[in-house]
């Protein structure tokens, strides 16, 4: 119906910008995700204590800034339920030493699962980010 009113043209060119100006807003998040996933590769390659110390203080660097990300309404206790019990895991690891380094990494395994858990918790469709984009262009 859409179609035959305004013609398909128009309303293709609306719906492929109202999907770039979401990828754009969901992209000030990516560029953090990676960093975080960049620090927990190398906190878990790391062979020295003091380099595993340092990549965790990155990596709660960069969760800090993710958790004040503005979420859409629909996801935001989500994403900040899975972001809060990964602050709380990686929050109680005792500084790395020699002797405790492999068990912390083996610890800090339970980050990827959590990761894995709440990405397939949160991650939009198609027709929701089509939903959500629509919304934030009419201000709903």
């Amino acid at each position: 119906m859409l179609f035959k009113m305004f013609g398909k043209a128009p309303i293709l060119t609306l719906l492929l910008s109202l999907l770039l100006i979401n990828s754009a807003t969901a992209g000030a998040l990516k560029p953090t995700m990676k960093e975080m996933r960049l620090h927990y590769k190398q906190a878990m390659d790391a062979r020295d204590p003091a380099v595993f110390n340092d990549k965790i203080a990155e990596f709660l660097t960069e969760l800090d800034t993710a958790r004040s990300y503005k979420f859409s309404p629909e996801r935001k206790d989500l994403s900040l339920e899975g972001l809060n019990k990964v602050q709380t895991l990686v929050s109680s690891l005792p500084p790395a030493t020699a002797a405790n380094l492999p068990q912390l990494q083996s610890q800090l395994k339970e980050v990827d699962q959590l990761r894995l858990e709440y990405h397939k918790k949160v991650k939009p469709g198609v027709f929701d980010l089509l939903l959500d984009t629509f919304k934030k262009a009419l201000n709903l």
